[in-house]
């Protein structure tokens, strides 16, 4: 039987969620909530993957990712989008999809593989690889979030993929910011410092957090993976 203090904290937790969709929110941002209690981290122990996530939230267990559940991904706390995605079976088709086009990216244009995976971490923090088609925080698009307004592309290059992995890896013939290649000794910095130093965001620290379902996701799917050029 749930506890009275339980409820309350369940409460207050779809409250807030209520207030930040109204408001809006940016992906890959997370929100500020309490650790979770005993009872609620035993009940979510055993639960992983996006259709426990959309359960969670009152939503079809679809097992992937529509407007709705997309809105919920972007509100989620990092506590919750951790026990969400633990796993590259985790991901939606279409988010797979797409995460295996930045790895095939990747290896067409001969990017180490440290490389490719601050891309995969890259794209997992700013939207759990969820192809953005409308911005979501001023005009930023796409998996990687990039900004037309800020030299990433038009709106239709950014929101194609396998151009925007290329854009991220400082590969793609057009654009005026420094990719991934660009940055100078980036292959000894810290993986997390240089999603920063390409993505330029203003919350530097929540790149390093993917860093072992990248290298996961890279080792499982990476083999199948064909180049794109």
């Amino acid at each position: 039987m749930r506890t009275t203090r339980t409820l309350t904290r369940r409460a207050a937790v779809a409250a807030s969620l209520a207030v930040a969709c109204t408001l809006g929110a940016v992906p890959g941002i997370a929100q500020a909530s309490e650790p979770p209690t005993a009872s609620e981290t035993s009940e979510v122990s055993a639960g992983h993957g996006l259709e426990w996530f959309q359960e969670r939230h009152g939503l079809p267990r679809t097992g992937s990712v529509d407007g709705p559940t997309a809105r919920a991904l972007q509100q989620a706390p990092d506590t919750e989008l951790h026990r969400t995605f633990r796993t590259a079976a985790d991901l939606g088709p279409e988010e797979l999809a797409n995460a295996r086009t930045v790895i095939g990216v990747g290896k067409g244009a001969q990017i180490p593989e440290q490389g490719v995976v601050i891309a995969l971490m890259t794209a997992m923090q700013e939207s759990k690889f969820v192809n953005y088609l409308t911005p979501v925080d001023h005009d930023s698009l796409g998996i990687f979030q990039q900004r037309p307004s800020t030299g990433w592309g038009t709106p239709e290059q950014i929101t194609d993929v396998a151009t925007s992995s290329k854009s991220f890896y400082g590969v793609a013939p057009f654009g005026s910011n420094p990719g991934l290649i660009q940055i100078d000794g980036w292959q000894t910095m810290p993986p997390g410092d240089v999603c920063q130093a390409v993505q330029v965001s203003a919350f530097p620290d929540r790149y390093a957090q993917w860093e072992q379902f990248a290298r996961d996701l890279l080792a499982q799917e990476g083999p199948t993976v064909p180049p794109i050029p």
